[in-house]
């Protein structure tokens, strides 16, 4: 009965996978397979991909000579059939990748599932991705990122009708293009997929192709050079889709005009760098699902007029560098306000927020990072911040605050940098200041006049990796050791 019941257990989770019975993968120790022995035409097309390889600095193939295949690092076998069913050669770091070219015998491995080879350096003589790539039609999951191929992105890729996962997304610079993704649309069970740093730029209908693509959960087109995203989608298909990423594309229009803002179950909305402006529609505070939301460094935001008060799920909004103009009192009111707020990361730097830091902010006391820095806001710096008890990083440099800065702050216990450079503070710096930062790793206080006064036996209970005190005063009974540290910088 129990052998009958694990069975059915195992035929169930194959049948969800799509992955037939008699290729079941069973690993073993160093990516190796267990109950597998190599199929020798497989044998001898690895091989073959091992002599395209020109340089393996890190020694990734040096265990492709054993006779069994299904133990060389990389490969996964089915521990029924012994068919390879993938190859994951990822590379991690710049600088240790292959080097050489991609050889056509992986075509002879018709049981692939999984092909990962991203990060290495295997566009070979010619530079180009190779057409045979459109051949190996059981792949569901297709890795080429990082690998700086040139040339046109091969449409033949839409033949890969079982792929889930497709990534081919450049380094830092558009060296692929197309002209048309429409063969994207071929590809009926997509979820991922990753173009970025691919040259787009001729293709208008983007869109639309990915709206006849129901099953995508994830889509990376950053910095790939779209001319708009000033599209309307009469119906939107993309109910799964949970990331978009299109920063770095120069939009430059208004941002409310985007065709994104009814995705609503989206959880992750990257737009840095966009060039968009204006203010987010209406249309945003039905978006509930969103986790993050990075709208920065688009310039002409203006006045504050979005709220972000039923984004109960929110954890991370940048709105650095959008030349922002409000009030602080009404942008904090702006943040969600929910029984249960989740927001840990909130990034204001570099716009002309002005005005009184409020006291009560007891709707971000979930903040790990607050960064208000290169603004105009002016004031004290309220009692209340010593109830963020999350805070891990806090930036109020380069405004235009004044008077003492409390000692509250010493309770965020939390704490590992604090950026107060460039304000007017003055008055006391205490043992009581710095009371619980037993986590501080870096602080800033240059360009006020603050004056540091601690107790002749006083153990500071952090150490410090880097400070910045130029201008502060430092009491007689500083210590001779944390001033020369502190003076470093």
């Amino acid at each position: 009965m129990h052998t009958t019941t694990t069975k059915l257990l195992l035929i169930c989770v194959l049948a969800a996978a799509k992955l037939p019975a008699s290729d079941a993968l069973q690993l073993g120790p160093a990516g190796g397979s267990v109950g597998a022995s190599c199929i020798p035409r497989e044998r001898d097309a690895l091989l073959s991909f091992k002599r395209g390889i020109t340089s393996d600095p890190m020694g990734v193939l040096d265990s492709w000579h054993k006779k069994d295949c299904c133990q060389w690092r990389g490969v996964k076998c089915s521990n029924r059939t012994s068919h390879a069913l993938r190859l994951h050669l990822r590379n991690l770091s710049p600088e240790t990748g292959l080097v050489g070219e991609i050889s056509n015998s992986l075509l002879s491995m018709d049981r692939l599932v999984h092909l990962d080879l991203s990060m290495n350096y295997l566009e070979g003589p010619s530079g180009r991705m190779p057409e045979f790539l459109g051949s190996l039609t059981r792949l569901r999951y297709l890795n080429l990122s990082g690998i700086p191929f040139s040339g046109r992105v091969l449409p033949q890729l839409g033949n890969l009708s079982n792929l889930q996962h497709l990534d081919l997304s450049g380094q830092s610079y558009p060296y692929m293009y197309s002209k048309d993704i429409s063969w994207v649309a071929r590809i009926p069970n997509l979820q991922y997929l990753g173009m970025n740093s691919v040259n787009l730029g001729t293709i208008v209908d983007c869109p639309y192709v990915v709206n006849m693509i129901p099953s995508l959960k994830a889509l990376n087109l950053r910095s790939c050079s779209l001319p708009t995203a000033n599209q309307s989608l009469p119906h939107i298909n993309l109910t799964k889709l949970e990331r978009l990423d299109l920063s770095g594309n120069i939009f430059a229009h208004p941002m409310a005009r985007g065709w994104f803002w009814n995705l609503t179950g989206l959880q992750h909305l990257y737009l840095a760098g966009t060039k968009l402006y204006g203010q987010a529609p209406d249309a945003l505070a039905h978006m509930t699902s969103l986790e993050v939301i990075d709208l920065s460094f688009n310039r002409n935001m203006g006045t504050m007029t979005t709220s972000f008060k039923n984004l109960c799920s929110l954890k991370i909004l940048d709105l650095s560098w959008c030349q922002i103009v409000g009030n602080i009192k009404d942008i904090i009111g702006r943040m969600p306000q929910c029984p249960l707020n989740k927001l840990q990361v909130l990034r204001l730097g570099y716009n002309n927020i002005s005005g009184n830091m409020p006291d009560q902010t007891a709707h971000l006391t979930t903040l790990v990072v607050l960064d208000i820095s290169v603004n105009n806001l002016n004031g004290g710096i309220p009692h209340g911040v010593g109830l963020l008890f999350s805070l891990s990083r806090l930036d109020l440099s380069s405004n235009n605050l004044s008077g003492p800065v409390p000692s509250e702050i010493g309770m965020l216990g939390n704490l590992t940098m604090m950026n107060l450079e460039g304000n007017n503070l003055t008055g006391n710096f205490t043992e009581e200041h710095f009371a619980s930062l037993t986590r501080l790793k870096e602080l800033y206080l240059d360009g006020n006049s603050l004056r540091i006064t601690v107790g002749p036996d006083w153990i500071p209970p952090f150490s410090l990796e880097e400070a910045a005190l130029g201008s502060c005063q430092l009491g007689p009974s500083f210590p001779a050791w944390l001033q020369f540290q502190v003076d470093i910088r």
